[in-house]
């Protein structure tokens, strides 16, 4: 059956609708086309009636290994109020009818649009492929933000719609695993949200917490009020203070009756009757059974696991249009003249130490970020990511007195300890170093660019080193 909608602009004809040249295929539940069918379609309407369906194709369109698949505009039509975040974040936008289907036409020519920048080569490994699909995504839509929202459905309770939509829901841990990774090769950058605490044998977040009894492990625990009566020093629980005739406590050592609590008494604390086997106790454990596995776990076992908003980095960002070139993390460990961070954080806190005891001493913390430094790395191949931070290394060494330190965080950011100098010359001396770094790149790779963002800053005495260097460095990865 065909038909003409809203002045001739929209021809519907079956499932299939067309509009101003766009082709667009309506997706009802009973529908039996497969996904893959429908790559040449321009966009997809999916009737929302059934809020477990729409989810399940969503999923199905955005977990798809082919660009042209999981990129495709989707739009919901008879739409349910729903906080599913599938449903939420992974949709173009809805209409109320089909003659609302002209207003899209300009959404799915941005994304079109968007999708032909996109790099596409094969993925190096399954962490790029992964998370290359979730900055496809995001730059096709102008996300810069990886938000944690609450999900029944996974196995944490929460999950990164744009991410998790590649992993089934008991798997959602290896997505909080994957934003380690990228965290690591410095494409995001974290800003602290929530934590969960995860099974530690199936890291499933669906737990039931019980305070047991420390001899038999029951959760059939009695609690009462223990009470001390003043006046003869008897202390037990309250039901020994207690007669089946009226509500009045009396002491079953000296019989006496208590009337004002602070005065006759008072109730230091609670006393635990294990109902199982008896046993008598004040300070009962406290175990999670794991809903999905049965594990029962003492609480101080389980794998906590931080949530974080995550904001994409300048690299993160060039990442869907330039591909993403991966880190060697043993280079802090190789390049002569740098110490590793554990080491640099060690030394940091004793140099803290040390200012504190004099006040006149004073130190300075430099950190400097390469803000393009992997498109230069791919200029000069991975091989030669190791002699070129030696060199931007020597430059600094050769700027700095040998009782400073120098640790290469990761291969766009370089943290300096400039000790026993004022905040001025240390200044000057960061100036100098990026003028001589960036002059050795322009004469050497054809006139590249580098572009250098620098802070230096005295060390704190009152703030813990670490988060003084993590507020620094996110302040620069921010800015660009």
């Amino acid at each position: 059956m065909e038909k003409t909608l809203a002045n001739n602009k929209v021809e519907f004809n079956d499932n299939v609708l067309t509009c101003f040249g766009k082709t667009f295929y309506y997706f009802e539940s009973f529908s039996s086309l497969k996904i893959d069918d429908l790559e040449k379609y321009d966009a997809i309407i999916i009737d929302a009636r059934d809020i477990e369906f729409t989810r399940i194709i969503i999923k199905k369109f955005r977990s798809h290994s082919n660009i042209e698949v999981y990129l495709k505009p989707l739009f919901l039509i008879n739409n349910k109020a729903t906080e599913d975040p599938y449903i939420k974040e992974l949709t173009d936008g809805m209409i109320m009818s089909f003659d609302q289907i002209p207003e899209t036409i300009n959404d799915i020519n941005q994304i079109n649009m968007k999708v032909t920048r996109l790099e596409s080569s094969a993925s190096s490994s399954f962490e790029v492929q992964v998370f290359k699909k979730a900055l496809n995504y995001m730059f096709t839509r102008d996300l810069n933000t990886l938000k944690p929202m609450i999900d029944i459905n996974s196995s944490i309770g929460y999950c990164y719609p744009v991410l998790s939509v590649n992993f089934d829901a008991f798997e959602e841990v290896k997505a909080i695993e994957l934003l380690e990774w990228a965290e690591k090769e410095n494409l995001i950058w974290p800003d602290f949200y929530d934590r969960v605490y995860l099974c530690s044998n199936c890291k499933g977040g669906h737990l039931s917490f019980r305070e047991i009894c420390p001899n038999c492990d029951s959760a059939n625990i009695k609690s009462e009020d223990l009470v001390h009566h003043f006046p003869c020093g008897y202390i037990g629980a309250i039901s020994d203070f207690k007669n089946k005739v009226d509500t009045v406590l009396t002491c079953p050592k000296c019989s006496k009756n208590l009337r004002h609590i602070g005065v006759d008494y008072d109730k230091p604390s609670i006393i635990n009757h294990c109902q199982n086997c008896n046993d008598v106790f004040q300070d009962y454990l406290v175990k999670a059974k794991c809903v999905q596995c049965k594990t029962d776990t003492d609480v101080q076992f389980l794998v906590s696991k931080n949530l974080n908003i995550y904001k994409l980095t300048k690299k993160g960002r060039n990442s869907a249009v330039g591909g993403i070139y991966t880190s060697d993390y043993a280079l802090n460990n190789e390049v002569v003249g740098t110490l590793d961070i554990k080491t640099f954080l060690t030394m940091m806190h004793y140099e803290q130490e040390r200012i504190k005891s004099n006040a006149l001493l004073n130190s300075n913390l430099v950190v400097f970020y390469f803000e393009n430094i992997f498109d230069l790395y791919r200029i000069v191949s991975k091989s030669k990511e190791k002699s070129l931070l030696a060199e931007f290394v020597d430059i600094i060494r050769d700027n700095i007195t040998p009782a400073d330190f120098i640790c290469i965080n990761n291969p766009s950011i370089i943290s300096v300890c400039i000790n026993d100098a004022n905040l001025e010359d240390a200044k000057i001396m960061v100036l100098k170093i990026s003028n001589m770094i960036q002059e050795l790149v322009m004469n050497n790779f054809n006139r590249f660019d580098l572009e250098i963002s620098s802070n230096v800053e005295s060390l704190s005495k009152t703030i813990a080193f670490d988060k003084q260097m993590q507020t620094t460095i996110k302040e620069l990865v921010e800015k660009t």
